[in-house]
């Protein structure tokens, strides 16, 4: 039993404790030199329902070569949404 809450535990800390931003261009060319050839234009990608997180541990099960390139990469596949100005 304490081995399952200890688990359990460990599942729920995020993946990585420091938190790495990303740059969307750094990203754009990661994914034209690793991700193109099998992936072919990102247009083509359906991101619509991803999270940050789960395209954070897909491309960690995904053989990126660092946190920064995740990073970068989540930048640029999930770029943030423009907020309206509300100060008008």
């Amino acid at each position: 039993m304490i081995r399952f809450l200890a688990l359990m535990m460990l599942m729920a800390q995020p993946l990585y404790a420091d938190s790495v931003s990303g740059d969307a261009d750094q990203g754009a060319m990661v994914y034209a030199q690793s991700c193109a050839r099998c992936h072919r234009d990102v247009a083509l990608l359906d991101l619509t329902q991803v999270t940050p997180e789960d395209l954070t541990l897909f491309l960690t099960r995904h053989r990126t070569r660092s946190d920064q390139d995740r990073a970068d990469l989540v930048a640029y596949l999930l770029p943030a949404p423009i907020m309206p100005d509300l100060t008008e």
